[in-house]
């Protein structure tokens, strides 16, 4: 008999706390999560706030909040597995009557882009795990991550000497008022610079070196395509990826020299899904954060074919040099570069995959960059 009683009391009190639990678990249980910054750099630790907070008299004796996030967001010695491409991160906390617990998770960026906490797990439940209330949070919080700039002298390489020649300085135009020596001829001079005294004197063809000054709107093209067959999805994101942080330094460098620069690509924007706009030249104080809130922005995948949009570039805007990332250079693109250089435009080529076919392109308005690591790749298989 006491037996039976001593089951029926069990059997009740685990049926009152079935009820409490499910009725009262999550009640008046107040939880945000958020982003602490909105704009950060790569490679820099950012940090994501959790607040939660008991409004009743009952405990909760273990609340779990599950929550993912970018698996490019690293932490070390956490509770958490990656799914796909998502990092999902689990805490467990317990909680006093009218109580409330803030934490501070810290995160490692370790590459640019647009991220967003949207969707969040809190799951209670009584000490035996016999009963649970969970509930579903929809959150709007996101940051944007910049990308990382580069030394450029040293991940690029001249394709017509192994000087370190500054591709910014192609911003620059040789001003006949400032001369500043002489120099061997090439292919690409001119007659009307050949230097005939120094030629005599030399006994080889030499020509008239001038300074260069600031002339004329520049703009940054970037292909997202990694090669020409490509029609929205893209192969090679890690040759993209290094051209997005190639953009970034290329935007600065201009910028600290006093160059107008602008961005375009062929891409999607990872927030509104919509392509890309032209962000024109300028050298405000913030058309480097414009530049950088761009690069952050693009999904790498095709929005239209980059020969397109060079194309509608060149005959909608009068720039006076075009910087154009690419991993190819097909025949529309090389028809359109040459019939433009010969107009006066003057082009500045960064190939991020080695092709030598594209590096006969190169004249007086037409100058050609390796990146530097895909060149010694390419060296090293061949």
């Amino acid at each position: 008999m006491e037996t039976f009683w001593l089951f029926i009391i069990c059997s009740l009190l685990f049926a009152i706390n079935f009820f409490i639990t499910k009725k009262f678990g999550l009640k008046n249980v107040e939880y945000e999560i958020y982003f602490e910054e909105s704009k950060k750099t790569e490679g820099d630790e950012i940090h994501i706030i959790e607040r939660i907070y008991n409004g009743k008299l009952m405990p909760l004796p273990w609340v779990k909040s599950e929550f993912e996030v970018s698996a490019s967001f690293f932490m070390e010695n956490a509770k958490n597995y990656v799914v796909g491409d998502k990092l999902r991160y689990i805490s467990i906390f317990f909680l006093l009557p009218y109580q409330q617990i803030i934490r501070r998770h810290r995160f490692v960026a370790t590459k640019r882009g647009f991220y967003k906490l949207d969707k969040i797990y809190l799951v209670t439940g009584d000490l035996f795990g016999l009963s649970t209330d969970d509930r579903c949070y929809y959150v709007n919080s996101n940051i944007t991550i910049y990308p990382a700039f580069l030394d450029l002298k040293k991940h690029l390489l001249p394709r017509s000497s192994l000087s370190g020649e500054v591709v910014v300085k192609r911003h620059y135009y040789e001003d006949i008022f400032y001369f500043a020596g002489i120099r061997e001829y090439q292919s690409y001079d001119s007659f009307n610079r050949i230097n005939w005294n120094a030629t005599a004197k030399y006994n080889t063809l030499m020509v008239n070196k001038y300074e260069y000054t600031s002339s004329g709107d520049a703009l940054i093209l970037l292909n997202v395509q990694s090669s020409e067959y490509e029609r929205k999805e893209v192969f090679n994101k890690n040759a993209i990826e290094f051209g997005i942080k190639i953009a970034a330094s290329l935007a600065k460098e201009c910028l600290d020299s006093h160059v107008p620069v602008g961005f375009v690509c062929n891409g999607v924007d990872e927030e509104t899904l919509q392509p890309l706009e032209i962000l024109l030249p300028s050298q405000d104080s913030n058309q480097l954060l414009k530049i950088l809130e761009t690069l952050a922005h693009i999904k790498i995948q095709v929005n239209e074919y980059f020969e397109a949009l060079l194309f509608e570039v060149l005959r909608n805007y009068s720039f006076r040099e075009l910087f154009v990332i690419t991993s190819f250079i097909n025949k529309e693109m090389e028809d359109s570069i040459l019939l433009y250089s010969s107009l006066g435009v003057k082009f500045t080529i960064i190939l991020l995959e080695y092709d030598e076919k594209h590096l006969n392109l190169e004249s007086e308005n037409i100058r050609i960059f390796l990146a530097k690591q895909q060149l010694l790749e390419s060296t090293k298989v061949s």
